[in-house]
């Protein structure tokens, strides 16, 4: 399987989820119909033919897909009981469960019961059920009630779409198929019923809930969703304020800066503070909702991130201080205020942090396809564009591209609009003054005083970026106090919570945090003088997987201290490449032939993580690496790095390791990857060609951290690889500007020498006792 599909269906996935669902509550809804069971036919409402198979496929349905069945066949009071079972179960799976998960399903089910009973109409019954359940709850426990006013119909309505598809595709004429025995047929009907399910009952609930959710927020706050903020350039901003009528006195504010204009999802959030003992403020970036100005993805975050801060630090509710927190894009935004460190900021908590240029658009100086869409959405309105993502189907583009051999600038010409952002940033290969003028200088890391929590996961797609501002603070200010916490999340996961199951594989229990209530004890400890939180009892918490224990370590440096070093060496006589301590005599470990004009194949298609843990699989290409079998059980906890010694006949070339444990039962579990490019492997800022026909040493270190207890009898497997696929710029090795290379370029076919000398550095050591 092509792994690395999921990382554009997941990207795509999480645009999805930030449509502004006020806009969408504007306008009067309707359910769109379901697929007929005869294709020709049309009806709005779940037919008797639908009843019929929704009523066999109850029995064969889990729990969630029950809850669903039950509410579209109006057995509301069966449909209350699997709820409170599937909540119960997910209580006793996750300590972070929301303990209110599902609380629109069972408003509208305690609502529909309530008209049966009194024949009251379904919007009074729902608001008063709504004033009973949310409208009784602490502030805090309201906001965790009301996540569900967040979520993207549009995202439900896509998902279902892709489902009426796959019911279409397998109908034999106008007639579609339906046969309780056959497991395919099943598993799809369950699935179309549960997107229709989500799609037709959360449109319901948003609609019956706007107007009491909104007379609940102005019983507890003051909101002002249309604040103006004017920099010294005279840039205007947008803005979102939320205070709590319960508290008269000054308090400290907390604040994110967001690109993403969704007017739904920035309430909620800034709700999140302001119901917990805070002020909570949302900034837009320029050009964002009600900003005229030029939208500037991360150029300009540093000076508008800090104007905002000092115009909260004068308002008459802030009492002086202000801190911030989001992810991803919020989370750069974070460091790009932290490069000015304005007097009021007192401290960030980062999570899933972005640097540009150091990840995505390119990560160790490759340029990746997975944030091509991107631009697009937040930079072709005010608000967010679900249609960039939705456009086109970004895999049959990328494979179109590799298949045309055409040069990476053009890809926007094979996708079939410009996109000016991708030919800007295709001007800066090397992390250059572009790139690095966004993120603090060393200079300003030495000065940056005040207290940090970054946050992240083993699985995050912007983990190097986070681990980067790490690193670079804690080596400019040796003192800083800046905690890290990482565990086996993925960029979602990473920033608002782990779920049960992550890509196949089951998080241990302690795994399970709580990401929301750390970040506001952060809070309280800096802001509030109160109690540091109990899990960060070193600077470098982290879970070791299969262990459920978290652990610690002075410093990212400290914990990578201790590594065994292991060696390319010759096939064993099963035909496998080792992994040995001590290099061998053998002054070719082996070759690769590779024909750059070939588009029958791709390689390095297994690097990314998706799934975690699998059969074993044989590689279509490269080498394959296996360390001698563990003796004892073992901690692996840390980044990999190492230094590989190649001959080719190219300038260049860019390259893929893919680390996994095999275990004593034959599974894959992917552990770690590195991508670079080797001519910057010695410095990202400046490129260094190689020379044809001479041994090359090509350093390698930003790989992903990870921290898994390897069983005895395990061993490790090493794939490594020239990576050369759809999903990433192709270098052609002529040492010209990849972007501008083609398949004219490929010449003669690339020769690649893996040498004796290669190896690989592990933070493997005993488990502690």
């Amino acid at each position: 399987m092509f792994t690395l599909l999921y990382r554009f269906y997941l990207l795509a996935l999480l645009g999805l989820l930030t449509i502004p669902v006020a806009a969408q509550q504007n306008l009067p809804w309707q359910p769109e119909p379901l697929p007929p069971l005869v294709l020709s036919d049309s009806t709005l409402q779940l037919p008797e033919q639908y009843q019929a198979i929704a009523g066999q496929l109850l029995q064969d349905a889990t729990t969630s897909q029950q809850l669903r069945l039950l509410l579209l066949l109006n057995q509301n009071e069966a449909a209350l009981t699997q709820l409170y079972a599937l909540r119960t179960e997910h209580q006793a799976q996750r300590s972070n469960a929301n303990p209110y998960e599902l609380i629109a399903f069972e408003l509208l089910a305690q609502a529909r019961l309530k008209v049966n009973a009194t024949e009251q109409k379904l919007d009074n019954a729902f608001a008063d059920v709504f004033s009973h359940y949310i409208g009784t709850l602490s502030d805090a426990d309201a906001h965790l009630a009301s996540r569900f006013a967040t979520r993207s119909i549009a995202a439900d309505f896509s998902y279902l779409q892709l489902m009426r598809q796959r019911l279409a595709s397998a109908a034999t004429g106008a007639e579609l198929l339906f046969n309780r025995q056959n497991p395919a047929q099943r598993d799809l009907w369950l699935q179309f019923f549960s997107a229709y399910a989500d799609y037709y009952l959360y449109a319901q609930v948003l609609q019956l809930a706007a107007v009491p959710l909104q007379q609940d927020r102005q019983t507890r706050y003051h909101i002002n969703t249309k604040v103006m903020i004017r920099t010294a350039e005279g840039i205007e901003l947008s803005a979102m304020v939320v205070r709590s009528k319960k508290h008269n006195t000054p308090l400290p504010a907390i604040l994110s800066a967001s690109i993403y204009a969704d007017e739904a999802g920035n309430l909620q959030h800034a709700i999140a503070a302001a119901a917990r003992g805070y002020v909570g403020v949302v900034s837009d970036s320029r050009g964002k909702r009600h900003s005229t100005a030029a939208i500037t993805p991360y150029e300009n975050e540093s000076q508008d991130v800090t104007a905002v801060i000092n115009w909260i630090s004068q308002q008459p509710w802030c009492d002086g201080q202000v801190a911030m927190y989001g992810g991803s894009y919020l989370g750069f935004t974070q460091w790009a205020a932290a490069k000015t460190l304005p007097a009021a900021l007192k401290t960030i908590v980062p999570a899933a942090a972005a640097i540009p240029g150091q990840g995505l658009p390119m990560e160790n100086n490759i340029f990746l396809n997975a944030n091509y869409a991107w631009p697009f959405f937040v930079s072709n309105g005010r608000y967010n564009d679900d249609a960039a993502y939705e456009a086109q189907n970004w895999f049959a583009i990328n494979q179109q591209w590799y298949q045309s051999g055409r040069p990476y600038r053009e890809f926007d010409q094979t996708a079939g609009q410009a996109n000016p952002w991708l030919q800007k940033w295709l001007r800066h290969p090397s992390f250059d003054n572009y790139w690095q003028d966004m993120i603090p200088t060393a200079e300003q890391y030495a000065r940056l005083t005040i207290p940090v929590l970054s946050i992240t996961g083993y699985y995050d797609d912007g983990q190097i970026s986070a681990l980067q501002y790490v690193h670079d603070h804690s080596r400019h200010r040796p003192q800083a106090e800046h905690y890290l916490v990482i565990g086996p999340y993925d960029h979602f996961g990473a920033q608002h919570g782990s779920t049960t199951i992550l890509r196949d594989y089951k998080l241990d229990a302690v795994a399970h945090l709580d990401l929301l209530s750390l970040t506001f004890g952060w809070f309280d400890y800096v802001l509030k003088g109160k109690t540091k939180p109990a899990l960060l009892k070193d600077k470098i918490t982290y879970q070791l997987m299969g262990d459920n224990s978290w652990r610690y370590a002075a410093s990212l440096t400290a914990l990578e201290q201790q590594k065994q070093r292991l060696y390319f060496s010759p096939p064993a006589a099963d035909g496998s490449y080792q992994l040995q301590p001590k290099a061998p005599d053998t002054a070719v470990i082996a070759e690769q032939h590779i024909d750059l004009k070939d588009r029958s194949q791709s390689y390095n298609q297994h690097y990314y993580p998706s799934p975690i843990v699998q059969p074993a699989f044989v590689p279509e290409n490269g080498l394959q690496l296996l360390s001698r079998p563990l003796t004892e059980d073992m901690a692996l906890a840390g980044a990999f790095s190492g230094e590989l010694v190649l001959r080719l006949n190219k300038k260049d070339v860019d390259l893929g390791l893919t680390l996994y444990e095999v275990t004593p039962d034959g599974q894959y579990f992917h552990l770690s990857y590195f991508l670079g490019r080797a001519s910057y492997a010695k410095d990202p800022t400046r490129r260094q060609l190689l020379i044809p026909g001479q041994p090359e040493k090509i350093p390698f270190s930003r790989s992903r951290m990870i921290g898994k207890k390897i069983s005895k009898g395990s061993r490790l497997l090493l794939l490594a690889n020239v990576n050369y696929n759809a999903f990433a710029q192709i270098n052609y090795g002529t040492g010209g500007d990849v972007s501008d290379e083609s398949i004219k370029d490929a010449a003669e076919p690339l020769q690649l020498a893996w040498l004796s000398g290669s190896y690989i550095d592990l933070p493997l050591r005993p488990m502690a006792r």
